[in-house]
């Protein structure tokens, strides 16, 4: 080690026996104020607390046409069309979505918000993106059957077996925490279909071990 090195070594040692000794006193001396203290010798607080999703919820506010459109439908303003679909679709794919805004609609059961749901599905009954939509939904307000009914009719009819796997592993993690054994159910449903059914076996051993990480609104 180099002198320069050894005094500055010193040097910072110095320093906080310094800034200990400080310390030390302001807490003997204001053990009340203490915070107002401790900025008088030069210490910064940061605040760690971060808002909840039910507090960015109720601040959220539509921030350009496209959110208002959508705000005045879940408000009961419109009547599920192409236009609206198309619009929640156009606020999905933003960068960024106003994530809070539209969550706040699934949190509080929107009755909208599930029937432009539902329409989507009518218009596409295999979508991901519509059924995990709908699977969110019935995180905050149960629609399990109808949640079933949707991913076992999507599961019908695709015949993209890519396609399909997905559904089925996005079946599993949507409704398998709810008591009901999505492997077993189809299973029965597609015994006599070789593809899939090699599929769902696979799957079954796998899918227990897997981590599902989801990003939604």
């Amino acid at each position: 080690m180099s002198k320069n090195d050894k005094f500055a070594e010193d040097y910072e040692d110095l320093q906080k026996e310094i800034i200990k000794d400080k310390i030390q006193k302001v807490f003997e001396e204001d053990p009340i104020t203490y915070r107002e203290a401790l900025e008088d010798i030069g210490f910064t607080w940061f605040d760690d607390e971060y808002p909840s999703e039910e507090e960015e919820e109720n601040a959220a506010v539509p921030h350009n046409e496209t959110q208002k459109t959508l705000v005045a439908y879940f408000g009961g303003h419109a009547d599920p069309s192409d236009y609206i679909l198309n619009t929640f679709q156009s606020e999905r794919h933003s960068d960024p979505p106003n994530y809070p805004l539209i969550r706040k609609y699934f949190r509080s059961g929107n009755e909208r918000l599930k029937s432009l749901l539902l329409y989507g599905l009518k218009k596409d009954p295999t979508s991901i993106e519509f059924l995990s939509d709908l699977a969110l939904f019935n995180e905050f307000r149960d629609i399990l059957p109808d949640l079933i009914d949707r991913f076992t009719k999507a599961c019908q009819l695709e015949d993209d077996l890519s396609k399909f796997s997905d559904l089925v592993q996005e079946f599993y993690y949507s409704v398998g925490q709810n008591e009901y054994d999505t492997i077993l159910a189809l299973r029965t449903l597609f015994d006599n279909d070789p593809d899939k059914k090699a599929i769902i076996y696979f799957l079954a051993a796998e899918l227990p071990n897997q981590i599902d990480e989801k990003i939604s609104f």
